[in-house]
């Protein structure tokens, strides 16, 4: 072979190297690419997991303050109702009558029904129980 002809030959192989080279390169690029893609979407995959989680955090001390709240306010409802029975009984207690007597005629009432209805409902709420108000709810559902 002559010089022209391997210096041909060498520029050949040379070039070949070349090509085999950015071929790599690329390969490599759009594996990096991929990579890259996939990382961004798991990235924004990351993000919206906390915003849920962050959510459902904000969801669950938002209810825990309204249970704690509804809780103090069923303990008071009960009270007041708790108050309002002992009331009645009074108003109904007559000359030479025990509180206790009174008491249980005033249990027979339709004001002292309501009444108990009343305090034994804030007492489940208080609890964290089954009102009335649940069990009328539930029938409703079933109804319908």
């Amino acid at each position: 072979m002559n010089q022209e002809g391997q210096r041909h030959a060498a520029e050949l192989a040379r070039l070949e190297t070349r090509r085999k080279d950015l071929e790599d390169a690329l390969m490599r690029l759009a594996r990096d690419e991929a990579e890259a893609q996939e990382v961004a979407e798991l990235a924004q995959e990351v993000e919206q997991l906390e915003n849920e989680v962050e959510s459902a955090r904000a969801a669950a001390n938002v209810e825990k303050t309204m249970t704690k709240d509804v809780r103090k306010a069923a303990g008071k409802n009960r009270e007041a109702a708790e108050a309002e029975l002992d009331k009645l009984a009074k108003s109904m207690q007559q000359d030479g009558e025990t509180f206790e007597k009174a008491y249980l005629r005033a249990l027979d009432t339709d004001m002292s029904k309501a009444l108990m209805q009343a305090r034994d409902d804030a007492q489940e709420l208080e609890r964290g129980g089954i009102s009335s108000m649940d069990v009328a709810e539930a029938h409703k559902r079933l109804a319908s």
